[in-house]
């Protein structure tokens, strides 16, 4: 029994509403590790190597190509959302910024500095590019853990790149190495594509509207004023950390936020980073001149405390600023609103350095500010802190309550054809997914079939649209719309909520992939499409133990 109970705990937190298929994960895995496996090297070059290891003053070079990293992050993401075929972009810019490695093997100054900006101009188009597609094949529930998993994955085997840069005879095979994942990633893409359309991208809404919305400012300020704790900290201590504690706290950090994130929310979850944050740095200050801080060496400490900030940092980014381009007005501006907070959070971290730089200076030329602000160099950030969780408490959940009840809101879902046959419907009224007496209804679902595609005809006309209708809403039902190639999904729930949208999207897609023969065939024989009952049960159902068996 206590089995069971852990058994279906660990589902429950771990890996509930992870449902991606095999090819998408892959994928997935190897873009990020390719994206990882070259900027890992280079951001180890030039920020660890230039200074920051041992706290030494930063050259104005550094400043210069995280500046300049930042813009691109912005351009990157304006440039992204005009393309529609976005996995042979990722291939077409990957190959560039395999191209500019080479180039940064020839010893020549110049010709190296080509090549790096080559790289520099690459790798923001590569993270948009690569953010946009785990967006688009996650959902509000499952986006955390989803991408925790593959930061640990990217991150642990990307960073093994550090090898080329430490030791420089093995520079020449870092192109190579780069180029055979190149391939591994053009081979998949012949299985896996995302194309946008230009129906999904449609909106009425703008930009500059969307970032200055209330909710969306609370979020990305907050993003600034972490990243500008980070940048203080790194000014104040450098980087000098014990790598394999580093690693370790990371990554069980990682999963821990990736699945308070989901499970009990994105407010809720950064609140209590906060929390722990407070801890680490209240503890620095408190401790400043001291070896050890509550018995661990403070070297430990300090890496537990990065640990703690950088990667869950950059997880909360990419949580948060998919939840906002999910949203159906924010759709077109899905690579925008990710350059913007990658953006924020490297000018918010070089502000945070050069502001650490400036008041320590200032305390040292004034030491009489000591008398009005005694310590405020070491306690800044912890007072910052303070401050910010106050102003996160203010701000709306994302993950409320109703959205993870999904399942409780669902009535009926019927699948049918252009000419309005229904080929398969599902009542969740009695929540049996799979029934012996399968055929047996309350109603003629050919008809119910027939006047929802009657419906969707008919408004067509009437407002001589080309879109596709997506929702009818009532008062006490919703009716959500997803399209294939030769058929119709149509869910109807109790509730309006934004991630059953993804989940009739899944559906349907794989639904065609199953059943493309028997649609383009299609001679009347329904009986072929009862398999689909699993389809249900695989993005329906929250039994998730049934999927062990």
């Amino acid at each position: 029994m206590k089995r069971d109970t852990i058994k279906n705990w660990s589902i429950k937190v771990f890996t509930r509403d992870i449902n991606l298929p095999r090819t998408t994960l892959i994928y997935l895995f190897f873009t990020l590790f390719a994206i990882m496996f070259v900027s890992g090297a280079f951001l180890f070059k030039y920020t660890v190597l230039s200074g920051l290891i041992i706290g030494e003053m930063v050259g104005p070079e550094i400043y210069a190509f995280l500046s300049i990293l930042a813009v691109s992050f912005i351009i990157s993401g304006i440039i992204v959302d005009k393309v529609k075929n976005r996995t042979k972009y990722f291939n077409i810019i990957l190959l560039i910024c395999v191209i500019g490695l080479f180039i940064t093997t020839i010893p020549n100054l110049t010709i190296y500095y080509l090549g790096l900006l080559l790289i520099l101009l690459t790798i923001p188009q590569l993270i948009i590019t690569w953010f946009t597609i785990l967006v688009h094949e996650t959902n509000i529930l499952n986006r955390g853990r989803i991408t925790t998993y593959l930061m640990i994955g990217g991150f642990s085997l990307g960073f093994t790149s550090v090898i080329f840069i430490i030791f420089d005879e093995f520079y020449i095979f870092f192109g190579f190495l780069e180029l055979a994942v190149f391939f591994v990633i053009f081979w998949y893409s012949r299985k896996y594509k995302y194309i946008e359309t230009k129906e999904r991208l449609k909106s009425d809404k703008k930009y500059m509207k969307i970032i200055f919305e209330k909710h969306f400012f609370r979020y990305s300020s907050s993003f600034i004023v972490l990243s500008f704790i980070l940048g203080n900290l790194l000014a104040g201590y450098g980087f000098e950390v014990d790598f394999f504690v580093f690693a370790i706290a990371s990554f069980l950090y990682l999963i821990a936020a990736g699945c308070f994130l989901d499970n009990i929310g994105r407010k809720t979850s950064i609140v209590l980073g906060i929390v722990v944050l407070s801890f680490f740095l209240i503890s620095s200050g408190a401790f400043k001149n001291a070896l050890f801080i509550f018995g661990m060496p403070r070297k430990i400490l300090l890496s537990i405390h990065y640990g703690f900030s950088i990667l869950p940092l950059l997880l909360a980014i990419f949580t948060i600023s998919g939840d906002f381009s999910t949203e159906r007005g924010n759709l077109k501006y899905r690579g925008r609103i990710n350059g913007l907070f990658i953006s924020l959070m490297l000018f918010g971290a070089i502000f945070g350095y050069l502001f650490n730089i400036f008041i320590t200076d200032l305390y040292s030329k004034f030491p009489d500010l000591d008398n009005f602000i005694p310590n405020l160099p070491d306690y800044l950030n912890a007072f910052i802190l303070v401050m910010l969780f106050a102003w996160m408490m203010a701000m709306k959940e994302f993950l409320v309550s109703k959205e993870k009840k999904w399942a409780n809101s669902l009535k009926n879902i019927f699948v049918f054809n252009k000419s309005g046959v229904c080929l398969f419907n599902y009542s969740f009224e009695d929540r049996e997914l799979v029934r012996e007496n399968a055929d047996e209804t309350e109603f003629d679902e050919d008809l119910v079939s027939g006047a929802l595609s009657g419906v969707i005809t008919i408004i067509a006309e009437i407002t001589h649209s080309k879109r596709q209708l997506r929702q009818i809403q009532k008062e006490e039902a919703t009716l959500l719309f997803t399209y294939g190639k030769y058929h119709i999904v149509a869910l109807i729930a109790s509730m309006d909520l934004p991630v059953l949208f993804k989940k009739i999207d899944e559906f349907s897609r794989e639904f065609e992939q199953i059943f493309t023969k028997e649609l383009k065939n299609f001679q009347g024989n329904v009986q072929r499409f009862e398999q689909a009952r699993f389809l249900i049960l695989k993005y329906f159902s929250q039994k998730y133990s049934e999927f062990l068996k």
